[in-house]
């Protein structure tokens, strides 16, 4: 290895990096040499599973917050909420170069040893760890700053820098759209070729957990023939879903962390704007879960004033750091939608139904039924909704969705007598990439 782990410590694309170049190397800095060394670099659950972005959740059109707690709101919290033009999400932005920071590390490791067989399943589990950490990052990135993918114009749109070695002199530019999905999913194929389908914790990456994430990729990306394929290779491998009529609906914390359903745990970052008692449940949405539904409990709780809060946390917990890894529920509906969009009503409506069976109270679901692809794909994206509720997708969705006018949707905030729009397609969709990067790079910055 080249360079050494206190680089862990600053990003090739902040400022902070100049600095630490200019600095006497400290002596006591060790260099990563073994696969153990390339897996203790990734050992960070609060990095590598608790950094997530929390942008998406804040601009999503699922909740709303009362005027007069959003006027005690920090100026960056406030523009989030209202798709402000002039806001920057630092924290966001370097969190996740710090993976990708770590992962090349890593990578560059594991290619330097020469497995044996004593070691190789090791090997491969690092190296292909490595590579998801690496393609989630950049995923995560690629949904926030940079314009949603559409074939038509990819070729011609700037993506994300893509930092595929861990030399902190080497320029960072934007590759271009098409460049970077393609990167991320690469990265997802490679890793899902070396990741063991058993964990021990499910924290680590694992098989499924690529094949999950090469689906979503391909979801947003409207390459629903590959989103299928994929949603289907990871059911094929984990497929159990929670019965909710057997778990505490009305506890604070109905779910416990790495349950059944969980594939990746990760979580984003914390704020408590999104906190339960902050957040208030958009009415329709709220309204739309039947009083059978067991959702409509599980998920949701009153603060006493005839609005909701969420509390369905995936990770287990009260905090406001939500869940937002891939889920077997989640997979089931990647695959029913695209299963629709191809005209499969009945193998569309099974996969939904799979699903909603096991949220209803017992004995009260009915079968779902459509008449039209188009029904089927409606009520598919509807349940969606209901289902993912604080998983980050739903600002995904929008972005994806909006292209299709069937779907688009504009989005309205009213504050202190003025009334905020975010159109369909706005430019406002994808966020400003924050100022210390661009005037270090010099690199194009997004329109807003």
């Amino acid at each position: 290895m080249k360079h050494i782990t206190s680089i862990l410590l600053c990003l090739a694309v902040l400022p902070s990096c100049k600095k630490y170049l200019d600095e006497k190397p400290n002596t006591q800095w060790v260099v990563p040499e073994t696969i153990q060394d390339a897996a203790a670099l990734m050992d960070n659950y609060s990095l590598f599973n608790a950094s997530f972005p929390f942008i998406g959740l804040q601009g999503d059109d699922d909740y709303y917050l009362l005027e007069s707690y959003w006027n005690t709101l920090s100026t960056t919290n406030q523009d989030n909420y209202r798709w402000g033009k002039e806001v920057y999400n630092k924290n966001e932005w370097s969190y996740m170069y710090q993976i990708v920071l770590r992962s090349n590390i890593a990578l560059e490791t594991v290619n330097d040893v020469v497995p044996v067989d004593n070691n190789i399943a090791e090997w491969k589990r690092v190296k292909g760890a490595a590579l998801f950490h690496r393609a989630n990052a950049f995923f995560q990135v690629a949904q926030y700053y940079a314009e949603p993918y559409d074939e038509e114009t990819a070729s011609q749109k700037m993506g994300i820098p893509l930092r595929l070695n861990s030399n902190i002199n080497e320029p960072s530019i934007r590759a271009g759209l098409e460049a970077t999905w393609q990167q991320i999913v690469t990265d997802f194929k490679q890793a899902s070729q070396l990741l063991p389908t058993q964990v021990d914790i499910l924290s680590k990456p694992s098989k499924q957990a690529a094949f999950a994430m090469l689906s979503r990729s391909f979801l947003v990306m409207g390459d629903y023939e590959n989103a299928y394929l994929y949603a289907d290779s990871c059911l094929q491998i984990q497929h159990d879903l929670i019965n909710y009529n057997n778990i505490n609906i009305a506890a604070n914390t109905p779910f416990t962390r790495f349950n059944r359903e969980v594939i990746f745990s990760s979580v984003t970052l914390g704020v408590s704007m999104l906190g339960v008692s902050n957040w208030r449940c958009d009415s329709l949405l709220f309204d739309s879960y039947h009083i059978n539904d067991l959702r409509r409990i599980a998920f949701f709780k009153s603060n006493g004033s005839g609005t909701y809060g969420f509390k369905g946390n995936y990770d287990g917990t009260t905090a406001s750091a939500y869940f937002n890894g891939p889920a077997v529920d989640e997979i089931y509906f990647i695959r029913a939608e695209c299963l629709a969009r191809k005209g499969d009503i009945s193998n569309s409506l099974k996969d939904l139904d799979t699903v909603l069976s096991q949220r209803w109270k017992t004995g009260t679901f009915s079968s779902s039924t459509a008449n039209t692809p188009d029904e089927a794909l409606d009520l598919i994206l509807q349940e969606r909704r209901k289902e993912l509720v604080m998983r980050s997708v739903r600002w995904f969705d929008l972005r994806r969705l909006n292209r299709d006018s069937r779907y688009a949707k504009t989005l309205n905030r009213k504050l202190n007598g003025i009334e905020y729009i975010l159109l369909a397609n706005s430019p406002r969709y994808t966020h400003y990439i924050p100022v210390d990067v661009i005037s270090m790079t010099a690199m194009p910055q997004n329109e807003r």
